[in-house]
């Protein structure tokens, strides 16, 4: 299990309520081996998290709640973050099915709809569960009903990838967009500093 600090940022609605956006893992988690693709022919593997900061977010496209929500919310912390650091340090966001069966042929446009820059990709399921061990996230299929359809559970933080692709921290929901974008400014400052260290 990965170790973490966890760091309240920000006040609800409530006067006296902490409001938890993040958790600051206390030591970074390599990303193993993986590749995973879309249908317009874009390839995700671990070398393309090097070089830039990148929030995961894993779902499936029929979600009818948690997936939409947090999509629409990372564009508008995205939106917030871009006016608030240098366009180099915005993170890109990629969306990962974890239902490739029925996701394949869309899982792309899917992404787009929330944010023209989003990306999004399934695989096969040794693929994809490289990326969730290494990311401690879940998912699990349910039996299929007698009609053939099958609900999809799903973890619902969003990993931060930093730019030499390791894992260092995870937003959690509720995903507020500014304390999101705070949460992600001071993990890139923290992560400057362990660099000079």
């Amino acid at each position: 299990m990965i170790r973490a600090l966890v760091l309240a940022l920000g006040l609800i609605a409530g006067p006296a309520s902490a409001q938890m956006q993040g958790v600051r893992l206390e030591d970074p988690v390599a990303i193993p081996p993986f590749e995973l693709s879309n249908n317009v022919g874009d390839t995700f593997a671990a070398d393309d998290l090097k070089g830039q900061w990148t929030l995961i977010m894993f779902g499936f496209l029929s979600c009818p709640d948690v997936c939409p929500f947090t999509l629409g919310n990372l564009e508008a912390a995205v939106s917030e973050m871009g006016m608030r650091m240098r366009p180099d340090s915005v993170p890109k966001v990629v969306f990962v099915s974890v239902d490739p069966d029925r996701d394949q042929d869309a899982v792309d446009g899917y992404a787009k709809f929330f944010h023209p820059d989003f990306k999004g990709v399934t695989g096969d399921r040794e693929n994809i569960d490289a990326l969730i061990d290494a990311t401690d996230s879940f998912y699990r299929l349910m039996p299929p009903d007698q009609t053939g359809y099958y609900e999809v559970q799903h973890s619902s933080s969003v990993s931060i990838i930093a730019p030499d692709g390791t894992l260092r921290a995870k937003l959690q929901p509720p995903f507020d967009p500014r304390l999101s974008a705070e949460f992600m400014m001071q993990s890139q400052i923290q992560y400057r500093r362990d660099q000079t260290q």
